[in-house]
This record gives C-alpha cells, structure tokens and sequence, in this order.
C-alpha cells in the first residue's frame, strides 16, 4: 500500500504529465491547423488580388509572381486543361478537371484541399477560384507553414516544460511537506502510546487536515494526561483509605477488645463462681455495665461521625442559654471523672444553635481535655468565645494539622475514643453553625481548644 505522499506525488504529477501530452499533441494539430487555415485566407487573399490587378494573365507574369509570394499559380480552362503554370511547362501536364479544390470551385465558386501535388511531389495547401468559364489556382507548400508555425509551437511546448517542472517541483516540495508532517504525526502518537505527553505537540507546515489532526492529538494528549493526574490522585487516595481503614479497623478493633474483654471476664466469673458474695456480685456487674455503655458509646460516636460525613444531619435550631448547658455537661463528666479537677469560669451567654450538636461539642472538648491532661483542666465560656485549657503533654508537630480528620489517631493518645472521631464530630458541628474549632499547642505544656460565638449569636 502507498504511503499517502507517495499517493500524492503519483496522484498529481502523472495526470499533470499526460495533460500536458495531450495538450502538446493537441496543440500541435490545432496550431498547424490555424496556419492553415491562415494560409488558405491568405490564398483567397492573393487570388482576388490577383484576378482584380492582372489583366495581362501570362506565362511571365505568373513566374514574376511567384518570385515574389512563393505561391504557385496555374490557369486551367474550363475543361480541367493547364493553360499556364508559374513553376512548369504547362505542356503535358494532366487535366486538372477532377482535383478536389476545381471540383467545389466548379460547384460553389471556391475551393480548396491539402495533398500531395504528383507534379512537384510535395504536400501542397490548394485554393481554387472560378472566374467566369475559368479557374485560377493557387498553392503553397505545406513544409512552409509548418517551418512558420513550428518555432511558435516550440516555444508553447517550452511554457507547457516549465510549467511541468514547476509542477513536479511543487509536487515535490509538498510530498516532502507531507512525508515530514506524517512521520511527525507518527512520533507524536508513539510519545502518546509511551504516555510522553508533553512530548506529543506537533508542528505540522503542509495542509490543514494534517493540521486538524495535529490539534486533535495535542487535546486527545491534553485530557489523557489530565486523565492520568485524575487516575494517579484516585489510586493515591484509594490507597489512603485503604490504609486508614485498616487503621480504622485496627482501632476498633482495639478499643472494642479491652471492654469486650473485661465484659466476658466479669461475666464469666459470675456466671463460674455461685459462691461470690453479693458485694463482689454487684461490683462486676457495675464492671460489666460500664464497659458495655463505653461499648455503647463508642458506636454511637462512629455513627454520627457517619451520619456527618454523608451530610444526613441537619441543626435544629433554638434560642438558649450555653452557660446553662455547660453547667450540665460539667456535672456529667464530675460523675465520670470524680478524681478529676476541673475548672470551670463562665458568663451567662444566649445563643442561636441546635442544643444537642453545642452538647455533643462541649462534652467532647471536655472529655478529651480530661482524658488527656492528669492536671487541672480550665473550661471558660465568656460572651464572645468558649475554650477548654489542659496541662499535659501537647499535640505532636507532626499531628496538629490532621488532628480534625476522621478516624485519626495521633501515637500519643490512648484515651477510649482513640478511633479518632471526636474532634472530628466537634470541627463538623461547628462548621454547621459558621463557626471553626481554634486549637492552640505547646509540647510538654499543654493544649487549648475552643471556638467563638459571634455566628452562634446573631
């Protein structure tokens, strides 16, 4: 199969060679036929002329004339017989009765007709004229006209050469164009089947198609490589959740093990031991209920967090006093914790919020401060802002950035809600209500988290 400039180049330069045969041939028949065409007019011409200012037809005169025309003349009666001849003796030349050019003289007054003339043996150009019972004959010699219309033809046939060459050097040019443009073409889809595709921009110089098809590649490059991006950052981020759902399942599988231990443990014991006292009896069962709301709790943290994150929970909201709230959740975590020193400076403050979120919010920050600092712990709610202050050890550099993250666990924790949704259910919430969670670290001194007010009252 050809290649396309190898189609191309045959395509254009061989119907382009034979037109220019056939317009040689043709041109050549058609010049020699207009010369003879000049020429037979030109006979006329010279036979009315002649007839006209020749009285006096003799033998001398029509030699004189032919010297100065280099056209032969003959005189033949009516019956076809040679009366006088420029070029010969007329005497025992043949009756001309029944040549063509005297035959439609005879018939329409002129005639004429291209042959061999038997008596100079030469192609001869004939015109024939009757005048009166008469005809006057003239010829001229076909090697004449096409010595006159030759160099004419030559120099045609010499335009028709350069502009074949012309032709063949545009043909060539432009099958280089389009060989250079094709190979571009194919290096630029070799780069793109390699996925080089900053390599796949193409320079195209030779006709629009290739052109377009040059664009094409360039955009077809343009969104794979797009593509590619997309498809590295997806495979980058499914392969992080892959992982933190190991970790996730890793850490619940953790924190469930210690409470769902200790249940089985105290459990086990009772249902083993009938002879435990009553006292003992009612101390694991504190055990076994304890670790089952620490259970209890920890699903219903994961279940918000989801509930969260796919966006299933909308505020409810209401005008209430915070102070009030904290109030509550103080003395909760107090039961909880009743080793614990917290502190807690407060102000009465209204606020516009859904009260179960703010609830969540605090108890959260609280507990989290509780379980992380054996020191004292400072809650202070003012009019314009709440934060909840603990002396331990601080956030680590490396985990204060993604300490909100979903089910993310910095290697210093190890309080019970360590599967890491927590603060993320506190930055979620607070979010909700055009507010963000502030939090400020020092390691080794301890830890500040809180949030302002000013969304909560307006």
């Amino acid at each position: 199969m050809l290649r396309l400039d190898q189609r191309y180049f045959r395509s254009l330069t061989l119907p382009f060679v034979l037109l220019l045969i056939a317009l040689t041939v043709a041109g050549y028949y058609l010049l020699r036929g207009m010369e003879v065409e000049s020429h037979r007019t030109m006979l006329r011409n010279l036979i009315t002329q002649y007839t006209l200012t020749t009285p006096s037809k003799t033998p001398r005169t029509l030699v004189a004339f032919h010297k100065q025309t280099d056209v032969r003349v003959t005189l033949i009666d009516a019956n076809g017989v040679v009366t006088a001849e420029s070029n010969r003796d007329p005497e025992g030349m043949e009756n001309h009765f029944n040549r063509p050019e005297v035959i439609q003289a005879r018939s329409s007054g002129w005639g004429s007709a291209v042959r061999h003339s038997a008596t100079l043996d030469r192609d001869m150009l004939y015109v024939a004229h009757k005048v009166g019972d008469r005809y006057v004959r003239m010829a001229f010699p076909l090697s004449t006209i096409r010595e006159k219309f030759l160099p004419l033809w030559l120099k045609i046939m010499g335009l028709f050469g350069l502009a074949l060459i012309a032709a063949i050097w545009i043909a060539t040019r432009t099958n280089r164009l389009i060989h250079s443009d094709v190979q571009r073409i194919n290096t630029s889809l070799d780069h793109l089947l390699a996925k080089e595709y900053d390599q796949t921009a193409v320079r195209v110089e030779c006709c629009d198609e290739l052109h377009a098809i040059a664009r094409q590649i360039t955009k077809v490059a343009a969104k794979l490589k797009k593509r590619d991006r997309q498809k590295a950052k997806y495979t980058k981020k499914l392969k992080h959740l892959t992982q933190q759902q190991g970790e996730i399942i890793s850490a619940i599988s953790h924190e469930f093990k210690n409470p769902v231990a200790a249940i089985i443990g105290y459990a086990t014991t009772i249902h083993d031991d009938p002879d435990l006292t009553p006292e003992l009896r009612g101390k694991f069962l504190e055990k076994v209920i304890s670790n089952s709301r620490r259970i209890n709790d920890m699903i219903d943290r994961l279940s918000l967090a989801i509930k969260f994150e796919n966006n299933a929970l909308e505020p409810r909201m209401e005008t209430f006093d915070l102070s009030l709230l904290l109030d509550e959740i103080v003395e909760n975590l107090q039961q909880k914790y009743p080793d614990r020193v917290l502190k807690v400076e407060r102000e009465p403050v209204r606020v516009t919020a859904d009260r179960m979120m703010m609830a969540q919010v605090l108890s959260n920050l609280i507990d989290n401060a509780l379980k992380y600092s054996e020191d004292e712990v400072l809650a202070r709610l003012t009019s314009t802002h709440f934060e909840v202050t603990d002396q331990g050890i601080g956030i680590a550099p490396e985990s204060f950035s993604r300490i909100t993250e979903r089910f993310y666990r910095a290697d210093t924790q190890s309080w019970d809600n360590s599967i890491g949704v927590g603060l993320f259910i506190v930055d979620y919430i607070l979010r909700l209500h055009h507010t963000e969670l502030q939090i400020g670290s020092v390691p080794g001194l301890g830890s500040t988290f809180g949030f302002t007010l000013a969304s909560l009252q307006q």
